[in-house]
């Protein structure tokens, strides 16, 4: 039986402001790994912080620490739940993988394409390179997406389609029916912990593609070492690729 993958993703989108890609990137997770010692781990790091498994961990509400969050507003509490964050993206063999584009520099050098949309382009870079991932390791992938709404999740999903019938540039179509198992939408009260992971990547990448400070406390060191390579050390061509 082959080895498993799953690979959690997540957005950030161009704020108008300071932020101006988009940016879809996460999580490569091995399916044995995830199940037995990462939930396990994040189900604990929950409960000692906040007293309950149930909770769902999100990047902007942590931060904010209000309502069901406002524990974190104890320094110890904060750290603890950084360094149990950190502990996670250290100890696990945790793989980061994305891609983000300029939204208006694209629509400018490209404002007559009907073809394809910026969430094509981003995804497809994804995807390529969690082939690459797979074909390295000898194994399959599923990808694992928190779901927005119905008209976007149909829209992302026929893209999803649209490359696995289709190809990209460095893999024909088989390359990628032969890795890929299928994408998968879930909404936020599942509970999913590797997409509660992943919610952690792509902003952390898009403050630093567009030249702003990180945040912290945070984790850009661990997912900045955690970039998949392609075992040829390009972190830039297969672990986070910034289209301007």
């Amino acid at each position: 039986m082959s080895t498993e993958y799953y690979l959690f993703l997540d957005e950030s989108k161009p704020n108008g402001q300071n932020i101006h890609h988009l940016c879809l990137a996460g999580l490569i997770i091995k399916k044995e790994t995830y199940e037995n010692e990462i939930i396990p781990e994040v189900r604990a790091l929950k409960n000692n912080v906040f007293g309950n498994t149930e909770i769902i961990l999100h990047e902007s509400e942590v931060r904010a620490a209000k309502d069901q969050y406002t524990v974190l507003r104890q320094p110890e509490k904060r750290n603890e739940f950084w360094q149990g964050m950190a502990n996670i993206f250290r100890n696990f063999s945790l793989t980061t993988i994305g891609a983000s584009i300029h939204i208006n520099d694209y629509k400018t050098y490209y404002s007559d394409s009907e073809l394809n949309d910026e969430y094509y382009i981003v995804l497809q870079i994804v995807l390529e390179n969690f082939v690459h991932f797979l074909r390295n390791n000898d194994a399959k992938g599923q990808v694992y997406i928190e779901g927005i709404n119905t008209t976007d999740d149909i829209r992302l999903r026929n893209t999803y389609h649209k490359i696995i019938a289709n190809g990209t540039l460095y893999y024909n179509p088989n390359a990628f029916q032969d890795r890929l198992i299928n994408i998968n939408f879930q909404i936020k009260a599942d509970n999913n912990i590797g997409l509660q992971l992943a919610d952690f990547v792509p902003g952390t990448l898009n403050r630093h593609c567009n030249g702003l400070n990180p945040k912290n406390p945070g984790i850009l060191p661990l997912i900045n070492a955690a970039l998949y390579d392609g075992g040829h050390e390009l972190q830039k061509r297969f672990g986070f690729k910034v289209l301007p």
